[in-house]
């Protein structure tokens, strides 16, 4: 897909800044760097990578230099919060996704950074029915594990009467650096009961529930479900979350993480650290690169996720879990089963002696 082109400030103009209103920023705990627009989606700024743009996304950052995940061929990354009344929200929603719709009825109140953290809140305008939606997405580094990021989504509804069901969205097309537009993709966390809509398909736009263009990129993707592909293509990742009735006044809060490790089993060990109930990963396929930079699959050089918590799911049993979490009691039964086997091995060789 053609880039949208878009003006920018250098990393070094952005970085540091602290309360500057209106402004996008790119920051960075060293491990993670994202460039955050206003609005709260992904896409801005000009950091050079390994290769392709320069625009930042989400970044793993390497001594070799950085790995971009969102930024190249599109800046197709974005999210959506709606009203739905009667199966759909019609035009009562509003977000922001660069490439595919761009900015959609939003007003700015306020962006504030400093070189690790963002803070986005808008304003959803022309709602209907007195229907009144405010959105903050706080980005600020996991204090669990340097490989993602954490951002608290809070949405409040700040109309006159209730909204019968708050959806939200996000979305993003995976480019994943050394082999930009060949992806494999895996999603799980079905059936987390505030998810009501998944699949590969990262050029949707950010409205919710909007499913036009189809839900899935196939090599095995299938809507509504946990699945992870074989075949490398250009992929992405979007997720519809259902959060039901919103009185006057009251927020529905939950967190989203954004993240990236060497390999798959460390970014689902970041995942894991974090009690992720809904995620998406992402790795590079085929060839491409060259030395300890060329494209290993699961094994990087980089793999790239996004993860939910507080959308009505358990940690998915793939994911390790937190630390100092005790394993449940089917774990324990498993392991008595195991201890009792040996004992009753130990007996017969002694009796056999």
């Amino acid at each position: 897909m053609a880039r949208r082109h878009r003006w920018a400030l250098t990393a070094a103009a952005l970085v540091g800044v602290a309360g500057f209103a209106e402004a996008q920023a790119v920051i960075t705990n060293g491990t993670i760097r994202m460039g955050i627009n206003r609005e709260g989606h992904l896409n801005f700024g000009s950091v050079p990578q390994i290769t392709g743009t320069n625009v930042v996304g989400l970044r793993l950052v390497t001594a070799a230099g950085d790995y971009e995940s969102t930024a190249d061929g599109c800046e197709c990354e974005g999210w959506g919060v709606g009203v739905r009344t009667g199966g759909s929200v019609g035009s009562n929603w509003g977000g922001a996704n660069d490439a595919t719709g761009g900015v959609t009825r939003l007003s700015v109140v306020s962006f504030n950074s400093t070189a690790s953290t963002a803070t986005s809140v808008v304003n959803v305008t022309g709602l209907s029915s007195g229907y009144g939606i405010q959105v903050t997405h706080d980005y600020r580094p996991s204090a669990t594990t340097p490989n993602l990021y954490e951002v608290r989504v809070t949405i409040r509804n700040t109309g006159t009467v209730a909204i019968p069901d708050l959806v939200y969205r996000r979305v993003m097309d995976w480019d994943i650096s050394p082999t930009q537009f060949n992806e494999n993709v895996r999603i799980s966390g079905w059936p987390a009961s505030n998810l009501v809509g998944s699949g590969s398909n990262g050029f949707l736009s950010a409205q919710p529930l909007d499913i036009s263009g189809g839900c899935n990129s196939g090599g095995g993707a299938v809507c509504n479900g946990n699945f992870e592909t074989t075949a490398g293509a250009d992929r992405g990742s979007f997720f519809d979350f259902s959060f039901g009735a919103l009185a006057v006044g009251a927020e529905r809060t939950f967190t989203t993480f954004y993240g990236a490790a060497p390999t798959l089993d460390g970014l689902l060990g970041a995942l894991g650290a974090v009690g992720a109930e809904v995620y998406t990963a992402a790795w590079c396929a085929g060839t491409g690169g060259t030395g300890p930079r060329a494209c290993n699959g699961k094994n990087g050089p980089a793999v790239f996720g996004y993860g939910f918590q507080g959308v009505g799911g358990a940690p998915p049993p793939e994911l390790p879990p937190p630390p100092g979490v005790i394993p449940e009691p089917s774990t324990y039964a498993l392991m008595a089963t195991g201890l009792a086997g040996l004992a009753a091995l130990r007996r017969r060789r002694e009796r056999s002696a």
